[in-house]
């Protein structure tokens, strides 16, 4: 039986982590005591109600994710035990938050954010986990910067066999196991070269790829400001020509893959508990 705490866990993670690591705000003990003996452990992008149940009926009682616990980061900047006082003093009449606050009291469960420091790692971990969703690693291009790791933040270009649009959004949707992302741009449009943009796509970073990236034919985002990228890019495609598309897959399913490549990763340092990723799953259906 394992005797490995979740604070040596985590300071296993700062050691791999030595040249890179920043003392995040965001990076911290959630829920439960640090000198928890860990059974298990859980990774994915949020630590739903059903990922907490999921990873309980496994045995797993520390949970490393993206997201906060409950719902807002913003009493984070003061300090980790304070933020957790100021959550419960904003929650304490919230039936939803006693309720997931009481189940992960009651199975003693660790939660730790780890969102800046996963992030600080020359190897863009959400960029190279969503990729293997997809299946598109053996089509990724390396050479957006010299030098850099194969996977860093903006080596995120890939030459993909030829296919429309539409051909291309079924791919997606069977990778990811998802059924409520948009798209801007013509079913008919032929696809060869993508480029992906987990989390929030910029209006500026937008800019730069169709200016310097003028092959590219399909933008892969999580979500983007509507009135800002949205409309630049239906503009640019009333200007331009309408050979580009833009599929929006939403923060989560384009976020949760990241996750997995945590669990890979720390299972190459960490041998004396199970890892696992629990996908949160898509929170949208289509009527």
């Amino acid at each position: 039986m394992s005797s490995i705490t979740a604070h040596q866990i985590t300071g296993r993670i700062k050691q791999q982590l030595a040249s890179t690591w920043i003392d995040s705000p965001l990076d911290v003990f959630q829920t439960g005591s640090p000198d928890t003996i860990v059974t298990g452990i859980t990774t994915s992008f949020t630590p739903s109600i059903d990922v907490l149940k999921r990873s309980v009926a496994a045995g797993r009682n520390m949970i490393v994710t993206q997201q906060p616990a409950f719902y807002r980061d913003d009493h984070a900047s003061l300090g980790a035990d304070a933020a957790r006082r100021s959550v419960e003093d904003d929650f304490r009449n919230d039936p939803a938050y006693l309720y997931k606050r009481d189940y992960i009291e009651k199975h003693r469960l660790v939660i730790w954010r780890f969102y800046d420091n996963w992030n600080s790692r020359s190897v863009d971990g959400q960029l190279l986990g969503l990729a293997k969703a997809l299946g598109w690693e053996k089509y990724h291009v390396n050479g957006s910067l010299a030098g850099a790791e194969p996977y860093a933040r903006k080596n995120k270009y890939f030459h993909l066999p030829e296919a429309s649009l539409k051909e291309r959004i079924i791919e997606i949707e069977k990778a990811l196991n998802i059924h409520a992302l948009r798209v801007i741009g013509e079913s008919t449009t032929k696809i060869q070269k993508a480029s992906i943009s987990n989390g929030m796509l910029k209006f500026t970073e937008l800019q730069q790829i169709l200016n310097e990236q003028s092959d590219v034919d399909l933008i892969v985002i999580a979500e983007a400001i509507e009135w800002e990228s949205c409309e630049y890019f239906r503009d640019y495609l009333t200007w331009k020509g309408k050979n580009k598309a833009m599929i929006l897959l939403g923060r989560e399913a384009s976020e949760d893959p990241g996750y997995g490549e945590a669990a890979s990763w720390l299972e190459k340092f960490i041998s004396e508990v199970p890892i696992r990723w629990e996908p949160a799953g898509e929170p949208f259906w289509v009527p």
